[in-house]
């Protein structure tokens, strides 16, 4: 890096020096497993790089070790030059990310150097935004992993070269790592705003997923591989997305999905949510496993006065949304019986401080790690089974609605409805309990396919990898009176109440724009011709027998063995 940034810039600030030495410094820690296997994922990851390794390397300078002892203004110029702050703007952080390419350029290239027509000030000419395209691209597609020598002890490198006085005058203080939410217009926009900005401990437990992720990414790719098939020439003047979840009214068929811990996002957690749903005429169903206690939830939904109409229509005459748990009904879990393996979550150290006061439980942290989402496996009972719905049924008021979420085969969703409960939530807990569990929104074809039956006499709602408002009508084609957003929610609350607001109005946008494409004006309008899924049709079950269509084996008891 040094030796780059000399030839590439020889009056170098003596901070712009200090940065580039430490611009790798323990950078890789973060696996790039932990993170979606897409371009959003992959910046998201790097986001995460730069900042982690801004965080410790200005920890360090800041340390008595460091002899002269460095000003604060030129502790924060470093780390806002390693996080690439304003890179288009800032000379000298484009200079860093100059040599960063030219640094890869030297590492990937080198047989290519070596011919005879060739020389370091033409390699130099493609440092700035060819370099950096080149940069991105090649580690975005995931064809060379970049070798960068990483210094081992930051603080031996720092304290043996003597630093000159701190650059003059001081450089004002960086800008907050979190974007403006008027800048952000998609969810993916969101995702890398709560990569930046989320402490990381609360990153790996939002975004973490069971082992390898298959499932997890499954979601989201099982509903770009469905097609849309447009309707013309329709009077799409006016469309309305209102409809009702299990007979109560909603401003649009999206509802926030149980979410873990939302204090660990937004000081009012789960209040907060509640007041982005009463605004926006949604459901929400409240955790077990929320950060305040249902009555706290209530209270904050009922004091929050609805918001004036906007362009869209606005439920003005609803002065209570629909909130699910014990309210306007219960929706059992059923995906989890016992907590998932989430690594990424694993990995870091929970504070033992944090606890859900609903269940009474709290984090800890031992040998398999530090997963707040083990906080969930201590009051989980693995015995729950089908007969314990009748007991429900016994304990709950007389009219209160069950919905069974969690449900990932047809045999379960005929058995849901035999058993006479009112709906259910075709989920894999956002891919967070068992990977190569199916895709949802392929659950929902398995149940047109095999149990068409279910839509009639239950209401049947989808969560997981809902992204975007082509997902959501798509999942409404299928058969979904509902679709249930978790992370979606929790990255809108990294601003709060109005970030929700944003976030769902955003899938709303899209959605009804979706719908005006598709020459569709109300949700009784869609079904699945409007969808062409051909490309996963096969990746669907024939029927809902529990055998497998052709391997009839069967593993013969031990007791009969001879040994």
């Amino acid at each position: 890096m040094t030796r780059w940034l000399a030839t590439r810039s020889p009056e170098a600030s003596p901070t712009l020096q200090l940065a580039c030495r430490a611009q790798h410094f323990r950078r890789w820690e973060i696996p790039r497993s932990s993170y979606p296997m897409t371009r959003p994922g992959y910046l998201t990851w790097r986001a995460k790089l730069k900042s982690q390794a801004a965080s410790q390397v200005a920890e360090l300078l800041a340390s008595p070790a460091v002899e002269p002892a460095l000003a604060g203004e030129e502790i924060e110029r470093v780390a806002a030059l390693i996080r690439k702050e304003n890179l288009k703007s800032d000379d000298e952080t484009q200079i860093l990310e100059d040599v960063a390419c030219l640094v890869f350029l030297d590492d990937q290239f080198d047989e290519f150097e070596k011919k005879p027509e060739i020389d370091e000030e033409k390699i130099i000419g493609f440092a700035g935004r060819d370099a950096t395209a080149i940069y991105s691209r090649v580690h975005a597609d995931s064809i060379i992993q970049t070798t960068i020598p990483v210094s081992k002890r930051i603080g031996q490198l720092v304290t043996s070269t003597p630093l000159p006085p701190p650059v003059q005058p001081p450089s004002p203080p960086p800008p907050s790592s979190k974007p403006p939410l008027a800048s952000l217009i998609s969810s993916h926009d969101f995702a890398a705003a709560a990569f930046s900005s989320f402490p990381a401990k609360t990153f790996a437990f939002v975004s973490s997923a069971a082992t390898d992720l298959h499932t997890h990414h499954a979601n989201t790719a099982a509903y770009s591989a469905i097609g849309l098939r447009p309707r013309v020439l329709h009077d799409v003047t006016a469309v309305s997305i209102r409809t009702t979840i299990l007979g109560h009214r909603v401003t649009a068929p999206i509802f926030c999905a149980p979410t873990s811990l939302g204090k660990t996002v937004h000081p009012e957690g789960e209040r907060e949510l509640g007041r982005a749903c009463k605004s926006l005429g949604i459901a929400q169903v409240v955790s077990t496993s929320a950060s305040f206690p249902l009555a706290e939830v209530m209270d904050a939904i009922r004091l929050t006065p609805p918001l004036p109409a906007n362009g869209r229509e606005q439920q003005q005459e609803q002065q209570d949304i629909p909130v699910f748990f014990q309210l306007y009904g219960v929706f059992l879990t059923v995906d989890a019986p016992v907590p998932g393996k989430r690594e990424a979550d694993e990995r870091l150290a929970a504070d033992e401080s944090t606890h859900t006061p609903m269940s009474g439980t709290r984090a800890v942290n031992d040998a398999a790690g530090g997963a707040l989402g083990r906080i969930m496996g201590k009051y989980i009972d693995a015995s729950v089974s089908w007969a314990d719905i009748a007991w429900l049924r016994g304990c709950l008021p007389s009219g209160v609605p069950i919905v069974l979420k969690g449900i990932q085969t047809a045999m379960d969703a005929v058995k849901a409805m035999e058993m006479g409960v009112e709906g259910i939530v075709v989920s894999n807990h956002g891919g967070r309990s068992l990977d190569t569990a199916p895709a949802t929104v392929l659950v929902l074809l398995e149940l047109q396919r095999c149990c068409p039956e279910v839509f009639d006499r239950m209401e049947v709602f989808v969560d997981g990898g809902v992204k975007r408002g082509t997902d959501v009508f798509k999942a409404l084609c299928l058969g979904a009176r509902a679709v249930g957003i978790g992370r979606g929610a929790l990255y809108g609350l990294n601003y709060g109440a109005e970030g929700v607001r944003r976030y769902v109005e955003m899938l709303n946008d899209e959605l009804e724009t979706t719908m005006k494409m598709c020459g569709v004006t109300s949700l009784d309008q869609v079904h699945p011709g409007l969808l062409n899924t051909g490309a996963v049709d096969h990746l669907i079950p024939q029927s809902a027998a529990e055998e497998h269509p052709y391997a009839k084996w069967r593993r013969k008891p031990e007791g009969n063995s001879k040994l």
